[in-house]
């Protein structure tokens, strides 16, 4: 409350020793070069060129923004209001790419009254709890809330910590989506909750999606029961735990990819049942790349030597990274084989899975004293790996 009460004695300074004083925007309409395309009669031209000259003398703009916004903004023609505005920003620690990120969303921004608006909006915020930091973030994220009525903004930040039970989470939601404050939690959300509850989906469940698909609830409500009848149309029944997992996947795959990635398995011999039922044991197959699936089911076929059906059963193996897990792991249990050891381990399962501190431990640790080589094959799999693939 301290930074809002010397705030409001500094704009009562600057308001008193900030007068406009008319030569300054007669001098600046001098420098400025009057351009005929930009439409409208030399006035009007005038108007703009005032706000147009502050925008990239004092916020940053590149001529062409300046000239965009400042169409918005033919209402100033003195610096004082802009000024009240920006020394705000700064007080709550808003730096230069920020501010200037702001302006290019909201350049009206820079009409609005400082004690009359910014200041209650921001004492609002900081009584849900958020820091100036905090704020600074949220107004980065989603730059609607500066034109925002202060008390419709409140509510809208109240129910989102609600939902999702954290300050944390709301700003990371915010973070994610820039206009997430301008949806309507009525005619919106709601309904989206309220049909995903009807399909059991709620409590931890609810919290999963919202931590993978921040966005799933914001979409329209006809997108998501389209959503649920596919999730149900593969045979994902409301009732199954993997439901929610299924819409979450579903909403990054659309039927067009769908159908592209079951092609593709049909090529390594995958019949429509076998894509579905991996489909359905592991959804997030579904957000990766066609190229990363099919590098990696070659790898799995042709190198480390499964069946295409063994595959089908263990869909979490193509999600693997190809270079820094499935070569380094199977060379290791290779070379072990080949020495007499890991006949019952030489299952993907048992060690593609492991964590690197399990595996490392179960199939390097264990064995250095006989094999003290494992450790520097181990260390020049990963190196190599990395290198070749662009990740160092």
């Amino acid at each position: 409350m301290k930074r809002l009460h010397h705030f409001s004695l500094f704009c009562k300074t600057v308001a008193y020793t900030r007068s406009p004083r008319s030569h300054d925007a007669a001098l600046l309409f001098a420098v400025l070069p009057y351009s005929a395309s930009a439409g409208g009669d030399a006035s009007t031209t005038g108007k703009h060129m005032f706000m147009a000259h502050y925008l990239v003398d004092s916020c940053g703009f590149d001529q062409e923004k300046a000239a965009e916004a400042s169409k918005l903004l033919d209402g100033i023609q003195a610096r004082q209001q802009p000024d009240s505005v920006l020394a705000f920003l700064k007080s709550y620690g808003f730096d230069d790419s920020t501010v200037k990120r702001l302006l290019l969303f909201v350049p009206k921004c820079l009409l609005l009254d400082v004690e009359k608006t910014l200041v209650p909006k921001f004492r609002a915020f900081e009584d849900l709890g958020l820091s100036p930091s905090d704020i600074v973030r949220l107004v980065r994220s989603n730059p609607s809330t500066v034109n925002m009525k202060h008390e419709r903004a409140v509510r809208k930040i109240e129910f989102w910590q609600d939902l999702l039970g954290s300050k944390d989470a709301v700003l990371k939601l915010f973070k994610s989506n820039h206009w997430v404050l301008g949806y309507s939690i009525n005619k919106r959300i709601q309904p989206n909750l309220e049909m995903l509850r009807e399909c059991g989906v709620d409590g931890q469940k609810l919290a999963f999606m919202f931590r993978f698909r921040p966005m799933f609830i914001t979409q329209k409500t006809d997108t998501l029961k389209s959503l649920i009848n596919r999730v149900e149309d593969l045979g994902v029944p409301r009732t199954s735990g993997m439901f929610h997992r299924t819409l979450c996947a579903l909403m990054v795959a659309n039927p067009k990819r769908f159908k592209m990635q079951m092609e593709l398995f049909r090529s390594f011999g995958w019949s429509e049942g076998d894509f579905v039922v991996a489909f359905q044991k592991y959804p997030a197959l579904l957000g990766r790349s066609l190229k990363t699936l099919q590098i990696n089911m070659e790898f799995l076929i042709h190198e480390a030597g499964y069946a295409s059906s063994y595959i089908a059963t263990r869909p979490v193996l193509l999600t693997l990274s190809l270079e820094r897990r499935l070569i380094p792991r199977h060379r290791i249990l290779a070379t072990l084989k080949s020495r007499g050891h890991c006949e019952r381990d030489y299952k993907v399962t048992t060690y593609m899975v492991d964590s690197e501190a399990q595996f490392v431990e179960k199939y390097i640790i264990r064995y250095k004293d006989r094999y003290p080589d494992l450790s520097e094959l181990y260390a020049s799999l990963n190196h190599s790996n990395a290198s070749d693939s662009g990740l160092q």
